[in-house]
Order: C-alpha cells, then structure tokens, then sequence
C-alpha cells in the first residue's frame, strides 16, 4: 500500500493490483544505483511526502489533512470530526468513526516523532517523514500544529518538481501560475509543504536557475507570477536528476 501510495510503484496494467512494477520515479530513487536508496538525504523524504499528499494520490486523508483540512492548531478528535463531516457531505453516508480515528492517528504518526508524541509513546517505528517536523505537539497540550514558514531542509529543486508538476495537473495549457494559486490553490506546494509567503518568494526567485530556465518568476508592480517562456517540453524529473548528480 504504501510503496503504491507513495508512487514508487505502480499496477501492472489490468492485472487489478496483483502484479506491481517500479515506476520511473521509483527505479531513479531506490535502485541499488540510483538517488538515495537508502533515504539518506531529506530531499527524499520531501519527495515522498510530496507525493503522498498531492493530486492523484491514493492516501486520501492525507490529500485532505493538507488541502482540505483548514485548521492549523487542532486536535485529533477536531480532524476526525471535520474528515467525517467532509465525507458524509461528499455522500458518503456509512462512514466508521472508527476506522476514520485509525487513519487521522496514521496521519499524524506519519509526521509527528513520538518522542514528541506522550500518547502514543510507546510506538516502536518512527516514519522518516517526522524528519520533516511538519507537525508539532504543544507542550503540555493534545494539540497539534502545522509548522508553517521556512523550511530549511526543502531543495529548491524538489519545489521546482513539485510547482511543475502541480501546474501540469491543474491547468496544462496555461502560461503562467499566479502567486495565488501557488500558494493557496488544492494541491499547491504552498499548501503541501506549508510555506509563507515570504518562503515561497524564495523559491520562487530560484525557478529561473534550478529550471535552466524553464520556469521564471515574474514580480513586478502589476503581476506576481510564474511563466513557461518557452514551448519546448521539460521533464521535471531532471530537476532533480541535477539535484542528486550535483551532492
């Protein structure tokens, strides 16, 4: 599930799951060869995380928890509430209060490290991605918080990856993305890697660089935006083809 989940591998075609290939991506990442098999830079860690949470994703609470969900200090009792009332308005009419819990604690063990986490201090395997510290534990509180801002482990060229790849599902044609959908649009990579403002006009002042110039950031007076300036296709998996190959 997770390998699926997290787009490393993929169905073989009409065998209904019960054949598995490695996708591209997957074969680039994890072979004996390849970009970091053994998760050893915190790139790779945001890649996954990327993919867990962005549009296509099979994990849907984790779509949600990061473009649906709108709270950014909450409780775990708080997201199951508002997950099964987001379900039950989608029609979903038989939804299991207790199968949703189980999955809002999968979710949050996803990101947050137990050693942070009094609850559940037991648990005996830490998922990487808490490396990331997208979620907080309040002190002496069951809430929990989004960290929000910079975030210094964040390779431009996996934003770079992420924005092109979030611009291609969500409006193939177009010539540029505004800086409010970067930020705020269902599936951005402001949503899913929870930056500012002044965070993201970071990144976005290194497109123009970590793309060869396939992607350039536009800010002026009258236009904040970001612009394909040429017709000839880009794959962004060499973004980060030149990432690894430069470590």
């Amino acid at each position: 599930h997770w390998c699926l989940a997290t787009r490393v591998l993929e169905e073989e075609p009409k065998t209904r799951s019960r054949s598995l290939r490695p996708t591209d991506f997957g074969r680039r990442l994890l072979n004996d060869e390849g970009w970091d098999p053994f998760l050893e830079d915190d790139a790779t860690l945001w890649l996954i995380h990327w993919n867990l949470a962005s549009i296509g994703t099979r994990a849907a609470t984790w779509y949600w928890g990061f473009n649906r969900f709108h709270e950014y200090a909450f409780t775990r009792a708080t997201m199951v509430e508002l997950l099964i009332r987001d379900l039950q308005a989608l029609g979903w009419s038989d939804v299991s209060h207790s199968t949703i819990k189980r999955d809002v604690d999968c979710f949050v063990h996803t990101y947050l490290s137990p050693r942070g986490d009094k609850e559940h201090i037991d648990a005996t395997i830490e998922c990487p991605l808490s490396n990331l510290g997208m979620l907080i534990q309040e002190p002496d509180s069951e809430r929990l918080r989004f960290k929000t801002g910079p975030k210094t482990t964040l390779p431009a060229a996996v934003f770079a990856y992420a924005l092109a790849q979030f611009w291609d599902k969500r409006n193939n044609k177009g010539k540029a993305l505004e800086l409010r959908e970067i930020m705020r649009s269902e599936g951005s990579p402001g949503l899913i890697f929870k930056l500012d403002q002044e965070s993201m006009l970071g990144y976005l002042d290194a497109l123009k660089n970590v793309t060869s110039g396939y992607m350039i950031f536009e800010d002026t007076p009258l236009v904040r935006r970001v612009i394909r300036p040429t017709e000839v296709a880009c794959n962004p998996i060499s973004f980060l083809e030149n990432y690894y190959g430069s470590r």
